[in-house]
């Protein structure tokens, strides 16, 4: 019998993540901090500040510079100065990075079914429920001083 079930079902989550961003780069030929970046830009109208971009996909601001940087050595993106305030710097898709989203959509969707297809509704709505929980508590939880 686990003592910690906690730690196991972090472990349990770990792994399934790696599984998943593992499927991602081999399925569609990106690693998936590029792909939400790029997705994140598409479903918005091709353009946000870096900020925003941050806001939106709740990742660590250096992670998102880091990523920027090799996919804007590929061409599918574009930053430039914001004209309003030239503090920030805006990130807009290229025509080839929007071709790229509209041409990898249906990969991801072929493989978003794959993974999940032996869910029900129910099995499904059940995760959503689980994940969204932990991750409020997590939040709440990096609120605090746990030591």
């Amino acid at each position: 019998m686990n003592e910690f079930p906690q730690l196991q079902a972090a472990q349990q989550l770990g792994r399934t993540y790696r599984s998943l961003m593992a499927a991602f780069d081999q399925q569609l030929g990106m690693p998936l901090p590029r792909w939400r970046i790029l997705i994140g830009l598409y479903q918005e109208n091709g353009c946000l500040s870096q900020k925003q971009l941050v806001r939106l996909l709740r990742i660590d601001p250096a992670a998102v510079t880091r990523q920027l940087k090799s996919i804007e050595t590929l061409g599918l993106i574009e930053r430039f100065t914001d004209e309003q305030d030239n503090r920030l710097t805006n990130v807009r898709l290229s025509q080839a990075g929007r071709e790229l989203v509209e041409a990898t959509l249906p990969r991801r969707r072929r493989l978003v079914e794959a993974m999940l297809q032996d869910f029900s509704d129910q099995d499904l709505n059940q995760l959503i429920t689980l994940l969204s929980n932990w991750e409020s508590a997590l939040l709440k939880a990096g609120d605090k001083d746990l030591l």
